[in-house]
């Protein structure tokens, strides 16, 4: 039997999540939900390495889940790392870190079982029996997973993340026209090599923080009831890459239903969704607010493990 409260902690490329889970309803796991943009993979070095700098906003955050961990008294607590832990050759660093703030061994997740655990979380926003593939675009990696209402069936982890490819393509402030072009077709260029493997034409459902911020661009604010469910058109998409990549990071701050934190990266996560939906035929994409989190509770069992 799974614990009916627990505490879940994704140290992502870009941003440091917690979810608070006090037990699992119809519709999947039920809890508070708090996100802070740590952007661990921000400045690391050629070979991954994570800067002391991304590591100090890390240690701040963690402090502070820990001291919200600790007045939830969960029965159980996971902590798992995705692509810039995966990548950094000082994660130990991160894990010792982990283990003295909140007091667990972090799970690195391999790519196969980061794009699994988003593809279940994404799957419980879903209705029918048919397949769907699931775009879960992180800071250091793009998940793209091709399954059914039984689970995944093919995943394949892309190295291609909206912070790791600001610092490779992004290089003026606003963006030239050709660096978002050549973002957008490395993307798009990849990303078929992947449907190829996958397969294609299933309907794609989004999820994490760019494709929220999408959504909530759109709608002009952020409010998970609208966002949750979303459904937004590829000329949608692209229109807002247009529109916000013209625009000087001072300025992508201040865009309604874009968190300030995420304006940093946001340019390049547009690209990765536009060139995902490009390479797959998609004229729409639905946005989902269960993720990766929702997915490390249904599967809590095989991560202890």
């Amino acid at each position: 039997m799974k614990p009916s409260r627990v505490a879940i902690v994704d140290q992502g490329s870009n941003s440091t999540r917690l979810f608070l889970c006090e037990g699992i309803a119809t519709d999947g796991p039920i809890g508070e939900r708090l996100t802070t943009v740590t952007a661990l993979r921000r400045g690391a070095g050629p070979d991954g390495s994570v800067t002391d700098d991304a590591l100090d906003r890390v240690e701040q955050c963690l402090a502070t889940y820990a001291t919200r961990i600790a007045t939830f008294v969960p029965d159980d607590v996971v902590v798992v790392g995705t692509s810039a832990v995966r990548d950094a050759p000082n994660k130990a660093a991160i894990v010792e870190m982990v283990r003295g703030l909140v007091g667990v061994d972090m799970t690195v997740l391999t790519g196969p079982q980061e794009a699994e655990l988003a593809y279940v979380g994404a799957r419980l926003g879903v209705s029918g029996d048919g397949p769907v593939t699931v775009m879960d675009i992180g800071g250091g990696s793009t998940e793209l997973v091709r399954g059914g209402p039984d689970g995944p069936h093919s995943a394949v982890s892309m190295d291609i993340g909206c912070v790791r490819h600001t610092e490779r393509h992004l290089h003026e402030d606003p963006p030239s026209v050709e660096q978002v072009e050549a973002l957008c077709e490395e993307v798009r260029q990849t990303a078929r090599q992947v449907f190829d493997v996958i397969g294609g034409q299933a309907p794609l459902i989004g999820v994490a923080g760019t494709m929220t911020s999408l959504a909530a661009m759109h709608h002009g604010r952020y409010d998970p009831s609208e966002i949750h469910g979303a459904t937004i058109t590829l000329d949608q998409a692209r229109g807002l890459l247009d529109r916000v990549s013209k625009l000087p990071l001072s300025e992508r701050r201040e865009v309604p239903g874009l968190h300030p934190d995420r304006a940093p990266a946001i340019v390049a996560g547009l690209c990765i969704a536009v060139g995902v939906m490009q390479a797959d035929g998609a004229q729409t994409v639905r946005v989902s607010e269960r993720d990766l989190l929702d997915g490390a509770v249904l599967r809590l069992t095989e991560l202890a493990r």
